[in-house]
């Protein structure tokens, strides 16, 4: 039995729905506002949903993102005022299975009901096992952002990815492309920040010959490459606005003109874009065109940051180890507590793509090393470590609450630099006390960092450091950071 949700302010009308799920077999219910209706759909999982698009409270085109996003997100039918043609193309591009005009007979509410629960059980009985690739993770933002991908595959709508770089948006585009009805087809990519925009619209569109004064031969473009498959435009928040209305136009149309060609040609393709742009300021600030937005965020997936991935971190880490290990022919490398809470400690302002470029250097500088340590990580990773050590902790049980801001974390302390936590009730050190100890602990981490960044070169490491060379080896027997820190 499916369930139906009527948001629409004409209670006959969201009876009248009601009335034919029920007759039909299925339940339902009605909603007379937008936002009465949304807090129904997070609460409770709907196969279909029929949105009214004037509602006392907005726009019900504004809610197609999110009930597209939902977990087992529902088929979305508009309702739309008669002969309102604007509105019409408007929810179809935004990814609404149909629309029905009003006003309308009850035959054809009767006939739209029937069609999209037909195709909502024939959809949930063909589901297909999603490859997931080389996406790895278990954690709930991106086995959410994985079930997304799995519906945008079955459909067969744009997708816009949104994410910051190096989050994984070329992966998840793949993972839609593989998993659709056009897998067998190419999947064609367009880096949109890359091409020198004199050249865009011949790379997009092709040439003819003579199109312009090297072109001394047809060259077929991008769009024409893509036909029958995945166009994966990214970064597209790149693209010349003088473009953008063009391209805007293929899209509607699937038709085409190369450069200096007279005839129009056609393309199939499915539409995939990209970007870690903000879109909606780029609108605001008229460096990208509103309805070209509209038209490719029919379904949006949105993908974390690695900083809120929780455990995939670990997991991340270990198979990219793992990999290495393996294109090198060895054994892999244990990795230390001390060495993930190191990690851990450290932003990733480039997410996944710099975690991986870190690990690489990391093993390859230490491929036989027996178990990766702290001192095994770049400056930059230790030096964060090394301030997350010292900020103030407050003990909660076994484990320890790193406040930095407004944020918090639980974090196990088990770096040798970790300080140990202020004790609330006995014996509270003063102020002075405490940050000597810290700074103590954070002038070690940073002295043990430098040898290994400058391999031991005492006069480049003082050079670096802006010491003189006699503080330098003061500092060295301070510490007792000796030669068990100095490589070979």
């Amino acid at each position: 039995m499916a369930k139906v949700l009527v948001i629409d302010d004409d209670s006959f009308l969201g009876e009248l729905l009601v009335s034919i799920a029920e007759d039909l077999g299925h339940s339902g219910e009605t909603a007379l506002t937008l936002k009465k209706g949304l807090d129904m759909a997070r609460k409770e999982s709907f196969d279909v949903v029929f949105l009214d698009v004037v509602l006392p409270d907005g726009n019900g085109l504004n809610a197609l993102p999110e009930l597209h996003q939902m977990s087992n997100a529902p088929e979305v039918v508009i309702i739309t005022g008669l002969g309102d043609t604007k509105g019409a193309e408007l929810a179809i591009n935004s990814g609404a299975w149909d629309y029905i005009a009003k006003p309308a007979s009850a035959e054809d509410y009767i006939l739209h009901m029937q069609r999209v629960l037909k195709y909502r059980v024939e959809k949930q009985a063909s589901s297909p096992n999603l490859g997931h690739h080389n996406i790895v993770g278990r954690s709930n933002s991106i086995m959410r952002c994985l079930e997304q991908a799995s519906k945008a595959a079955e459909s067969h709508v744009g997708v816009l990815i949104l994410g910051e770089t190096g989050t994984g948006k070329e992966l998840f585009a793949r993972v839609v492309h593989d998993n659709s009805t056009r897998r067998k087809g190419p999947f064609v990519i367009v880096d949109c920040a890359s091409i020198p925009e004199n050249l865009v619209e011949s790379i997009l569109f092709g040439h003819e010959r003579g199109a312009f004064t090297s072109a001394d031969r047809f060259q077929e473009g991008l769009i024409a490459k893509a036909d029958g498959g995945t166009l994966f435009l990214d970064e597209v928040g790149e693209l010349p606005l003088a473009l953008q209305k063009a391209f805007l136009r293929v899209l509607q149309e699937h038709t085409y003109r190369p450069v200096g060609g007279n005839e129009e040609l056609q393309s199939d393709f499915r539409l995939v874009a990209a970007t870690n742009r903000d879109l909606d300021a780029l609108v605001q600030s008229g460096r990208f065109r509103q309805d070209l937005l509209y038209r490719l965020q029919a379904f949006t997936i949105e993908l974390p940051p690695l900083r809120q991935r929780g455990n995939d971190l670990r997991r991340l880490s270990r198979y990219y180890l793992n990999k290495l290990a393996a294109d090198f022919n060895i054994t892999p490398i244990p990795i230390s507590d001390e060495f993930m809470d190191a990690l851990k400690a450290y932003s990733w302002p480039g997410n996944v793509r710099e975690l991986f470029n870190v690990l690489e250097q990391v093993f390859t500088a230490n491929t036989e090393a027996g178990e990766l340590l702290p001192i095994h990580l770049p400056v930059k990773v230790r030096v964060a470590a090394a301030q997350a050590s010292v900020l103030p902790k407050v003990e909660t049980g076994k484990t320890l609450t790193l406040i930095h801001g407004n944020k918090s974390r639980k974090s196990k302390p088990c770096l040798s630099t970790e300080i140990p936590a202020v004790n609330m009730e006995n014996d509270f050190p003063l102020l002075k006390d405490y940050r000597e100890q810290a700074l103590d602990q954070a002038e070690k981490l940073y002295l043990e960092s430098l040898i290994m960044h400058c391999k031991a070169n005492m006069g480049e490491a003082a050079k670096t450091a802006g010491l003189s060379m006699s503080r330098l080896y003061a500092l060295l027997k301070k510490h007792g950071i000796r030669k068990k820190y100095i490589p070979g």
